[in-house]
């Protein structure tokens, strides 16, 4: 499971109906998944919200995820797949940026696509070319969205751990650039 390969789900979690809904991380939105995540979270859902949930599952296929979710999806199988539940990679927000192996200040964030990004309570993934795709719920939108780097005060990037990035084990930008290329060639990136 590469850096890119994780980047390529989250586009393609982008680019379908989804809503932000804390504690989901990719699933169908159902009215069984809101009274579930309703009962197992009582406080992150208003009754305005749980309406709102409750007409979205008439408008057909929506998936519901969260900030950490969009990582976990790819962790635990990908997008519009069987989701398998793992205890090892079962991560928030917080504990994902500290358990990575490498971090820096977001105004060191290298050109990898794939790394983590993270603020307080928050973390997205950078996609490449300034943009990151995050799951909100706010002024950048409500689900997986694509936003600039710039958009969201993004403090930290980081390694994603579970994650491979041929980068780390590379000590050339030529070597590098050829893999992004091969990438790009095979459609993964």
């Amino acid at each position: 499971m590469t850096n890119y390969e994780l980047a390529k789900n989250c586009r393609k979690m982008a680019n379908a109906k989804t809503v932000y809904m804390w504690g989901c991380y990719g699933q169908k939105l159902t009215e069984a998944l809101i009274a579930r995540k309703t009962a197992q979270y009582p406080n992150r859902f208003s009754t305005a919200r749980r309406k709102y949930l409750k007409k979205l599952v008439s408008d057909g296929d929506v998936y519901a995820c969260d900030c950490a979710g969009l990582i976990k999806n790819f962790l635990w199988g990908g997008f519009r797949r069987s989701l398998r539940y793992d205890p090892n990679t079962d991560f928030g927000s917080e504990s994902f940026r500290r358990a990575a192996e490498k971090t820096g200040k977001i105004s060191t964030l290298p050109e990898i696509p794939g790394l983590g990004v993270y603020k307080k309570n928050h973390v997205g993934v950078y996609v490449g070319k300034g943009k990151v795709i995050e799951c909100t719920l706010g002024a950048r939108g409500d689900g997986v969205v694509e936003t600039k780097v710039s958009d969201t005060a993004w403090k930290e990037w980081f390694y994603i751990p579970h994650i491979v990035y041929p980068e780390m084990r590379l000590k050339t930008k030529k070597y590098t650039d050829a893999i992004i290329k091969f990438l790009k060639r095979n459609d993964i990136l």
